[in-house]
């Protein structure tokens, strides 16, 4: 099992870089296969964004997404990916995810970032990946399924992505294990929102979390004061993430939350 470094992220991105100039050009490609996705969660976006990419690759190669291990009636998983690295002749088991955490108390402890929505930890998004989706190929119900596809599964590798947020004007320690450079956000209750300033600021549909924001057009952003106008009373019904829009380029990130948010009952391990 191996968790992807940094600089194999960065040399897929410089590798890719004129296809993506492409893409800006004409995006056709692309959109017919995102507005082909029926499952409009985040997750299942990601995973149609890595599926284009491995659709037009010339070193790994797509064998199954999304291959289901069954057993007597019932799903006991499912393969992200299974890829072809046509340079070392590898098959490899691919699992990913895109997560965003909010960090309280002592964010040391990776228990406590939480989803927006306090459906999910970190630690236990990291755990099942470590202990069951990563080892899905050992499963003894694995093996027929994977002989009979012609696969042999040689390594797995597991890519977790997505944005950690801090509580906005605390000092925070990152959570254990996680990468030093990751990419990272504030945030803050209702009661708090003064904090913001006069800055600029754009609320983000939810396929906008993926990745910074240039070329924004300062007539589709609100200034905090704006916000705090719309939310002084009740709040958003549900966490708003935000970027802080300068000369049309976001140069920060943050969720707004309402101001019970931090009160409720965290997610508990299953």
């Amino acid at each position: 099992m191996r968790w992807l470094e940094n600089g194999w992220f960065e040399q897929i991105s410089a590798d890719y870089a004129n296809v993506l100039q492409r893409l800006d050009e004409d995006p056709r490609p692309l959109r017919q296969l995102v507005d082909g996705q029926r499952d409009r969660r985040l997750g299942s976006y990601f995973e149609t964004l890595w599926r284009f990419w491995l659709g037009d690759n010339r070193r790994y190669h797509l064998l199954y997404a999304n291959l289901p291990l069954q057993a007597d009636s019932r799903t006991l998983g499912e393969f992200d990916f299974l890829v072809q690295d046509s340079k070392t002749g590898k098959t490899l088991h691919w699992e990913i995810a895109v997560k965003f955490y909010l960090g309280v108390a002592d964010t040391s402890q990776p228990a406590n970032w939480l989803g927006p929505a306090r459906r999910d930890r970190l630690d236990i998004k990291t755990r099942r990946l470590l202990s069951h989706q990563s080892k899905l190929s050992r499963y003894p119900e694995a093996g027929g399924l994977l002989e009979r596809l012609g696969v042999r599964v040689d390594e797995t590798w597991l890519i977790l992505k997505g944005r950690l947020f801090y509580p906005a004007r605390v000092e925070a320690e990152q959570p254990r294990g996680a990468f030093a450079q990751h990419l990272r956000g504030f945030w803050l209750p209702v009661r708090s929102l003064p904090l913001l300033g006069p800055s600029l600021w754009l609320p983000l549909e939810r396929r906008q979390w993926l990745a910074p924001l240039a070329a924004v057009d300062p007539a589709t952003c609100v200034d905090g004061s704006a916000l705090m106008a719309e939310w002084r009373h009740t709040g958003p019904q549900h966490p708003v993430c935000v970027a802080r829009i300068v000369e049309g380029t976001e140069v920060e990130r943050g969720f707004i939350v309402n101001d019970e948010w931090t009160d409720a009952d965290a997610p508990s391990l299953p």
